[in-house]
Protein backbone atom coordinates (compact mmCIF):
# COMPACT_ATOMS: atom_id res chain seq x y z
CA UNK A 1 0.00 0.00 0.00
CA UNK A 2 1.31 3.67 -1.25
CA UNK A 3 1.25 6.12 1.70
CA UNK A 4 -0.74 9.34 1.21
CA UNK A 5 0.34 11.73 -1.05
CA UNK A 6 3.77 14.18 0.41
CA UNK A 7 4.64 11.86 3.29
CA UNK A 8 7.91 9.83 3.50
CA UNK A 9 8.11 6.19 3.45
CA UNK A 10 11.18 4.03 3.47
CA UNK A 11 9.01 1.23 1.37
CA UNK A 12 9.24 3.64 -1.34
CA UNK A 13 12.04 4.34 -3.86
CA UNK A 14 14.46 7.23 -3.06
CA UNK A 15 12.90 9.05 -6.74
CA UNK A 16 9.29 8.61 -4.88
CA UNK A 17 10.38 10.23 -2.09
CA UNK A 18 12.05 13.33 -3.89
CA UNK A 19 9.04 13.69 -6.33
CA UNK A 20 6.73 13.63 -3.05
CA UNK A 21 8.99 16.60 -1.82
CA UNK A 22 9.28 18.75 -4.64
CA UNK A 23 4.87 18.32 -5.11
CA UNK A 24 5.05 19.84 -1.55
CA UNK A 25 7.25 22.06 -2.20
CA UNK A 26 4.82 23.61 -5.21
CA UNK A 27 2.01 23.18 -3.24
CA UNK A 28 3.63 24.81 -0.04
CA UNK A 29 4.69 28.05 -2.41
CA UNK A 30 1.59 28.02 -4.49
CA UNK A 31 -0.41 28.31 -0.96
CA UNK A 32 1.50 30.97 -0.18
CA UNK A 33 1.07 32.89 -3.27
CA UNK A 34 -2.47 32.64 -3.36
CA UNK A 35 -2.78 33.89 0.37
CA UNK A 36 -1.21 36.73 -0.51
CA UNK A 37 -2.66 37.56 -3.66
CA UNK A 38 -5.69 37.11 -1.42
CA UNK A 39 -4.84 39.29 1.40
CA UNK A 40 -4.13 42.37 -1.66
CA UNK A 41 -7.85 41.88 -2.46
CA UNK A 42 -8.96 41.41 0.64
CA UNK A 43 -7.16 44.92 1.57
CA UNK A 44 -8.54 46.89 -1.48
CA UNK A 45 -12.06 45.79 -0.75
CA UNK A 46 -11.62 47.56 2.73
CA UNK A 47 -9.72 50.66 1.17
CA UNK A 48 -11.74 51.03 -1.49
CA UNK A 49 -14.63 50.96 1.10
CA UNK A 50 -12.14 53.76 3.31
CA UNK A 51 -12.09 56.07 0.23
CA UNK A 52 -16.01 56.11 -0.67
CA UNK A 53 -16.56 56.64 2.97
CA UNK A 54 -14.14 59.49 2.94
CA UNK A 55 -15.60 60.87 -0.74
CA UNK A 56 -19.35 60.61 1.32
CA UNK A 57 -17.80 62.67 4.39
CA UNK A 58 -16.22 65.34 2.21
CA UNK A 59 -12.92 64.89 3.32
CA UNK A 60 -10.19 66.84 2.11
CA UNK A 61 -9.90 66.18 -1.16
CA UNK A 62 -5.38 66.00 -0.26
CA UNK A 63 -6.44 63.17 2.23
CA UNK A 64 -8.76 61.38 0.06
CA UNK A 65 -5.85 61.67 -2.89
CA UNK A 66 -3.52 60.11 -0.55
CA UNK A 67 -5.78 56.93 0.03
CA UNK A 68 -6.29 56.56 -3.25
CA UNK A 69 -2.19 56.80 -4.10
CA UNK A 70 -2.08 53.72 -1.46
CA UNK A 71 -5.11 52.13 -3.06
CA UNK A 72 -3.22 52.03 -6.72
CA UNK A 73 0.01 51.07 -5.10
CA UNK A 74 -1.49 47.77 -3.48
CA UNK A 75 -3.38 47.08 -6.35
CA UNK A 76 0.45 46.91 -7.98
CA UNK A 77 1.04 44.57 -5.71
CA UNK A 78 -1.87 42.46 -6.57
CA UNK A 79 -0.89 42.54 -10.23
CA UNK A 80 2.44 41.19 -9.18
CA UNK A 81 1.02 38.29 -7.01
CA UNK A 82 -1.09 37.75 -9.40
CA UNK A 83 1.31 37.24 -11.94
CA UNK A 84 3.55 35.27 -9.20
CA UNK A 85 0.95 32.87 -8.95
CA UNK A 86 -0.03 32.17 -12.57
CA UNK A 87 3.65 31.57 -13.58
CA UNK A 88 4.22 29.61 -10.26
CA UNK A 89 1.25 27.32 -11.00
CA UNK A 90 2.12 26.82 -14.89
CA UNK A 91 5.97 26.31 -14.15
CA UNK A 92 5.08 23.70 -11.69
CA UNK A 93 2.63 21.54 -14.21
CA UNK A 94 -0.25 21.69 -12.19
CA UNK A 95 -2.64 23.97 -14.98
CA UNK A 96 -1.61 25.47 -18.37
CA UNK A 97 -1.86 28.26 -20.14
CA UNK A 98 -5.24 30.01 -21.34
CA UNK A 99 -6.34 31.70 -18.07
CA UNK A 100 -8.02 34.84 -18.03
CA UNK A 101 -6.13 37.16 -15.28
CA UNK A 102 -9.42 38.73 -14.92
CA UNK A 103 -10.64 35.85 -12.80
CA UNK A 104 -8.58 37.45 -9.66
CA UNK A 105 -10.76 40.10 -9.86
CA UNK A 106 -8.36 43.10 -9.27
CA UNK A 107 -10.42 46.53 -8.86
CA UNK A 108 -9.16 49.13 -11.80
CA UNK A 109 -7.06 52.04 -10.93
CA UNK A 110 -8.91 54.77 -9.24
CA UNK A 111 -8.16 58.20 -10.58
CA UNK A 112 -6.95 60.98 -8.52
CA UNK A 113 -9.37 63.92 -7.63
CA UNK A 114 -8.62 66.91 -9.52
CA UNK A 115 -8.70 70.33 -7.95
CA UNK A 116 -10.96 73.13 -7.67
Amino acid sequence: MRPCFGMLNHSNTPFDNLQNEIAREKFAALRRISENLSSCLNELEAMSDEIDEAMRKNLPRQEINKMIQAFNRRREDAEEWRYCFIVTREASGFFHGGLNAGVYGIPPRKPMIAGS
